[in-house]
């Protein structure tokens, strides 16, 4: 059988390079550029159309057969291969592993392209998920490299757009798409998870930008994912190790969920801020990290990952656990401190067009209603008949923006671009929130419970102290002599991304959600009924959590 030709041992694994980015970025461009420079190597595709990469025409073109799938499959002449992405990701897949079987030669690389419409999130956990259920494929292959193709010149229109991706066929929908394009989302909600989601960021097509553009755009996209190499380019002209070799730095983006995102993302930030002081608490530098357990329900480590859409609860941090066939190991702790050339011009650029991140950090929880009042000031109001954004926003330093200087809240709160992390709201006091909002879009949802509310049973390894998750998991729990230990890891942790933006205002917005004094008093008689199940010992070394 197919499934089992690479059980003899010592077969390494085929590295997956995925490659996600809306139509028109020139996801098909770079791809045809990598595959007439990639040398020796021999690589498998699957793409969304065959026809339209461009091969040299010597190829023999087969129908394969194999396993009852009708596909078109194309071999290159030098042991490489071509196929249409086939409904399920995995088939298309095996098929191609079925065809370097035969040929008795294996892939050095397998490389996919997504749809223009496709979720890399949702495309990652596919892949956690095939591992977890030992999915033929994942004996064989491992996710190792995400990339993103930017439609560099687009990139402000469809950031500032307040469409639906059902809007948009143009970005999303191939000629020969049949199906329905699901439309849930927005087109910016999407265009910022595919950012996020990347070890690496093609922003192709340079050519139709003016250096200022091109220079912004790089230092935008390096605060809104900074752990990513940016790679500038046109026609899709990128060193061919890019596509065809594995991430610049120790890859974790493809081993990674949500969580870690976050994690990931907030000590960026802070160690943006730190270069000017000292790391609060000392320990600034840690994962500050974050995921959640659900009531009555075992959560291993990749069950659940939340989509926007799918509103499933949150769940734990997984990219230490043995996923990760080695890369994992804690990986976030040195991004921040390349001091590489890049970086620097990075830096520089963003310091001259005024684009910064920080992080609002606060133990004590938000009121609802001031919470929404502060959200009404971002451009995001729905007109409830037709469901259409009423707000008008244009991007922050962009020629249509309004410079005039507009010292109102709602103007301190349009010069964020991008904003998200752990919400704490009285009114959900077991339940984590997660915020989100880039541009015209925002989304509160709840995330799973604290951590302090959630069974040691569902934590990651049981709660053993000497795990990495929990170690992270532990890093986020108030300390004994802070005030709000006993709320365990409950907090506000948002990470703010803008262009001029000001700080001091910004958190003083937030300030005034949160609950005062009173309001606190009241809030904890409140909840003395529902007893968290953890606390942490800190009088251990390591620190451990234990049951409360």
């Amino acid at each position: 059988g197919d499934s089992r030709m690479s059980a003899n041992a010592g077969t390494a694994m085929v590295p997956i390079t995925l490659i996600s980015g809306f139509l028109g970025s020139g996801k098909t461009t770079l791809l045809s550029e990598m595959l007439q420079n990639k040398g020796g190597l021999k690589v498998g595709m699957v793409v969304n159309d065959v026809a339209k990469i461009n091969i040299d025409s010597k190829l023999v073109r087969e129908r394969t057969t194999g396993g009852g799938i009708e596909g078109d499959c194309v071999e290159l002449q030098n042991g490489c291969a071509c196929c249409n992405a086939s409904d399920e990701l995995f088939q298309s897949i095996q098929q191609l592993l079925r065809l370097a079987h035969r040929r008795g030669k294996a892939y050095d690389r397998i490389v996919i392209e997504m749809s223009g419409v496709a979720e890399p999130k949702n495309v990652r956990r596919e892949f956690v998920e095939a591992a977890d259920s030992g999915h033929a494929v994942m004996k064989q292959c491992e996710l190792q490299n995400m990339i993103t193709v930017v439609d560099s010149p687009n990139f402000i229109e469809q950031y500032q757009s307040r469409d639906d991706i059902i809007d948009r066929p143009d970005l999303v929908k191939e000629e020969t798409d049949e199906s329905e394009i699901d439309n849930e989302r927005k087109v910016v909600d999407l265009l910022v998870e595919q950012v996020e989601c990347a070890d690496t960021l093609v922003l192709n097509k340079m050519d139709r930008c003016t250096a200022d553009e091109g220079e912004k755009l790089a230092a935008l996209v390096a605060t809104i994912n900074p752990t990513a190499r940016v790679l500038k380019c046109e026609w899709g002209k990128v060193p061919v190790e890019t596509v065809f070799g594995p991430p610049e730095r120790p890859s974790w983006v493809s081993k990674a969920d949500d969580e870690d995102d976050l994690r990931a993302a907030v000590r960026a930030a802070k160690e943006v801020s730190n270069k000017r002081k000292e790391p609060d608490g000392g320990h600034a530098g840690h994962g500050q990290g974050h995921g959640h357990g659900h009531e009555g329900q075992e959560h291993g480590h990749g069950d659940a990952h939340d989509h926007d859409h799918e509103h499933k609860d949150g769940v734990c941090p997984y990219e230490t656990q043995g996923h990760g066939g080695g890369h994992g190991e804690d990986h976030g702790h040195g991004h921040g401190h390349e001091t590489d050339s890049y970086r620097q011009d990075t830096t520089s650029a963003s310091q001259r067009f005024g684009i910064t991140s920080f992080v609002y950090s606060r133990r004590r929880p938000f009121h609802p209603q001031r919470l929404m009042q502060v959200v009404m000031h971002l451009p995001v109001k729905v007109d409830p008949k037709s469901g259409q954004v009423v707000d008008r926003w244009s991007f922050p330093g962009s020629s249509e923006a309004n410079e005039q200087l507009d010292t109102t809240d709602a103007a301190v709160m349009r010069a964020i671009i991008r904003s998200k992390g752990f919400v704490w709201v009285a009114n959900q006091h077991r339940s984590a929130q997660y915020w989100s909002h880039a541009g015209h879009y925002f989304e509160l949802r709840a995330l799973g419970l604290w951590w302090a509310a959630t069974a040691l049973s569902s934590w990651p390894d049981q709660g053993s102290a000497d795990s990495p998750e929990v170690a992270k998991i532990v890093g986020d729990f108030a300390r004994p002599e802070d005030p709000a230990a006993e709320w365990g890891d409950r907090r506000q942790e948002v990470v703010f991304i803008g262009i001029k933006m000001k700080r001091a205002a910004i958190e003083e917005l937030m300030d005034k959600c949160l609950l005062t004094d009173e309001e606190l008093a009241a809030y904890k008689k409140q909840v003395e009924s529902s007893k968290d199940v953890v606390r942490v010992d800190w009088a251990k070394s390591p620190p451990a959590p234990a049951p409360a």
